[in-house]
């Protein structure tokens, strides 16, 4: 028979999983990836190095979106002791009244529906550079939707920044103080970015190790 997870080790790897599914899904800077290029250059070790703050809070909320996701799951299946643990893991650590962890929840749908608006204003003319670069070659300078990319990028930036100070004027300084502490101890030093390997603008085949990924924001 399968062995029985306890929800501590389901908590344990949900983290890991989000931390991993959020850099594959995400943190591609808009700018770099719809600009793929071949480099014969030996590859050299890449260099991690700390995600910005603003993007820790928004792996944070998106953790505790699934951990309610979970929970939801627990309590079809039955188990309503397992599913409140789930759901207040993380008020629990915080030591956060329901109301506080109600403004962590709003703050993370809110975050995540204006991250993906500005994501989907990119993709459209994302992919026509990328199609663009394929026919033209990188030779032939910066695709015609570069500079609009980059605005969006810088865009998605200022969204995430102003969501977090959002967060922490209703939280109030107190509580805001203790989600910084907490994120800044438990989070920031398991988050980091990684440069992206160059690919082929055919193939799409990248040339060094394929750990190597974009703006990839992790668990070390």
């Amino acid at each position: 028979m399968p062995r029985h997870l306890s929800v501590r080790s389901v908590l344990q790897r949900l983290r890991v999983l989000l931390l991993v599914l959020c850099a594959v899904s995400v943190p591609i800077a808009l700018g770099q990836a719809i600009a793929p290029i071949i480099d014969t250059r030996p590859a050299a070790p890449f260099a991690s190095h700390p995600a910005p703050l603003h993007h820790v809070y928004w792996h944070f909320l998106r953790y505790q979106r699934h951990l309610d996701q979970r929970a939801a799951a627990l309590e079809q299946q039955g188990q309503p002791a397992e599913a409140q643990e789930m759901r207040t893991h993380l008020q629990k650590d915080l030591h956060f009244s329901n109301a506080q962890a109600a403004i962590l929840r709003q703050a993370g749908l809110q975050i995540e529906k204006d991250v993906n608006a500005v994501w989907a204003k990119a993709m459209p003319t994302m992919l026509q550079d990328r199609e663009w670069v394929r026919l033209n070659g990188r030779s032939a300078g910066p695709p015609p939707g570069h500079a609009q990319v980059h605005a969006l990028q810088e865009e998605r930036e200022i969204v995430m920044k102003n969501a977090v100070a959002r967060l922490n004027r209703k939280l109030g300084p107190r509580a805001a103080a203790q989600l910084q502490a907490h994120i800044e101890k438990e989070w920031a030093p398991r988050v980091t970015v990684h440069p992206l390997p160059p690919r082929d603008p055919v193939s799409h085949d990248s040339n060094i190790d394929s750990k190597a990924i974009t703006h990839l924001e992790a668990q070390q």
